[in-house]
Formats: structure tokens, C-alpha cells, sequence
């Protein structure tokens, strides 16, 4: 069974899937430094892949979703007028690109991760919940579209991130996809998928959660506090 294969595998509970939360400083992690790396889709693939093996990792998280948001607002995008345009933005043609590039090349699944609404209306200063729901989908849309294997709705407050599943299974729905809700309150990650099969999270210091089937996540986002060989001592470590 490949890691793409068992990471679908866990989601119905019949295998038990590693999708680590690296990205933010994946680069340095692998060791091959390089500035805005996720918009050229070829090499974001192969970074990811490099990350991907080195965790044993079945599947693998994408935040181009997160990364547009931010840019779109360092320019200076503000309202409603700016959500609804977010999907149209370069930085998420070329992440819709990379989600792509992976669905084609790589062996392991693709979770491309989504704020919940309400964290794009609080991104987009005088946005409405109505114009950031009609982002949400739009973005969740074009990246299942390009062949992600699932989507992850992320927020940091449970309460927000359950909204934003309930409307994200809808779209799942539609492309046969599941949906994960990942909360990332005081910076450790917990979550669960929408179906209700398990989701389970390594603890702070590397130690595998008591389960034999389902997905196991990250504390977080770990590329900036574990290094190369803690990441494979952890992927190595799999029940």
C-alpha cells in the first residue's frame, strides 16, 4: 500500500496514517533554503517530497491558502471587495498549481488546509461573514479541484473550526473528499475529521498516541522545533 493509499485508507479507519504539519520553515528543515518556495510548483513538490520522506509521512499539508491571505493583506487588501476576489489572486493560481503538481507526482496524499470563515473575515478588516463563506468555499473548490485527497479547515478556536467543517463536508461531498478540522489553539494542533474517525496528535515530545487505525497529526506546525533527525525519529516511531 502506498502512503497516498493508506492515508485514504486511515480516513475510514481501516489503516493508520502519519500527515505531519510542516511548512512555515520547511526549507531550512530539508536543508535547501530558498524564499517563496511554494509558488513555484515544481519545487515545492520536490520539497515536500523531501520533507515527506523524511517523516515516513502518508500524507502531507499545504497552507498556499494562508500564505495568499497573508500577502493579499501585507498589500494592503481590505473588505469585502478583497475576499472576493482572494481566489482570483496570483499566489492562489500558483498554490492551486503546486496541489497539482502533487496529486500527480507525489506517492503521498495531499491535505490542502483552509482558515474557517471566520478567520478570513477577521483577516480582511470590514469583511462580512456572508463575502469570507463565499471565499471559503471558493478557495476549498479550486483546491480539491486540482486533486487534493482532502482539505483541512484550521482556525484557533474549536467553536469556528466546526463551522467551517460543517460547510466544507458540503463540498467534500461533491468531489468524494474527506474533511479534517484541525484547531491550533495556544499553538498545539488538535483535531478530528468530519465523519468522526479518529484523528490523533503526537504529543510535544515526539510520543505516538495510543491508536491503531485513523490519522495521527503534529503539535502543530513542527518545522521550526524539530529538526531533521527528530522528524524521522518520530515518523520511524509509528506503532
Amino acid at each position: 500500500m502506498n502512503p497516498r493509499d493508506r492515508f485514504l485508507a486511515a480516513v475510514s479507519g481501516h489503516a493508520l496514517a502519519f500527515a505531519p504539519i510542516v511548512w512555515e520553515q520547511l526549507p531550512a528543515l530539508v536543508h535547501q533554503e530558498r524564499a517563496d518556495w511554494w509558488q513555484d510548483p515544481a519545487a515545492g513538490q520536490r520539497l515536500i517530497a523531501d520533507a515527506a520522506a523524511l517523516a515516513q509521512a502518508d500524507a502531507m499539508f499545504v497552507f498556499v491558502a494562508a500564505e495568499a491571505i497573508e500577502s493579499a493583506v501585507s498589500a494592503g487588501a481590505l473588505g469585502n471587495d478583497a475576499l472576493d476576489s482572494l481566489v482570483q489572486r496570483p499566489e492562489i493560481g500558483n498554490g492551486v498549481e503546486l496541489i497539482r503538481c502533487l496529486h500527480d507526482v507525489a506517492t503521498h496524499g495531499v491535505i490542502a488546509a483552509v482558515p474557517a470563515p471566520s478567520d478570513l473575515r477577521a483577516a480582511f478588516e470590514g469583511a462580512e461573514i456572508e463575502a469570507a463563506e463565499d471565499a471559503f468555499s471558493d478557495l476549498a473548490s479550486a483546491f480539491l479541484g486540482a486533486g487534493a485527497d482532502a482539505l483541512a479547515v484550521t482556525a484557533q478556536q474549536a467553536d469556528d473550526v466546526a463551522a467551517g467543517v460543517r460547510r466544507a463536508t458540503e463540498i467534500g461531498k461533491l468531489f468524494g473528499r474527506p474533511v479534517l478540522g484541525v484547531c491550533t489553539a495556544d499553538g498545539v494542533a488538535s483535531g478530528w475529521t468530519a465523519d468522526g474517525s479518529s484523528l490523533g496528535v503526537v504529543s510535544r515530545g515526539g510520543v505516538w498516541p495510543v491508536m491503531t487505525a485513523g490519522i495521527v497529526i503534529t503539535p502543530g506546525d513542527v518545522s521550526g522545533r524539530w529538526d531533521a533527525p527528530s522528524l524521522r525519529d518520530v515518523g520511524g516511531a509509528r506503532p
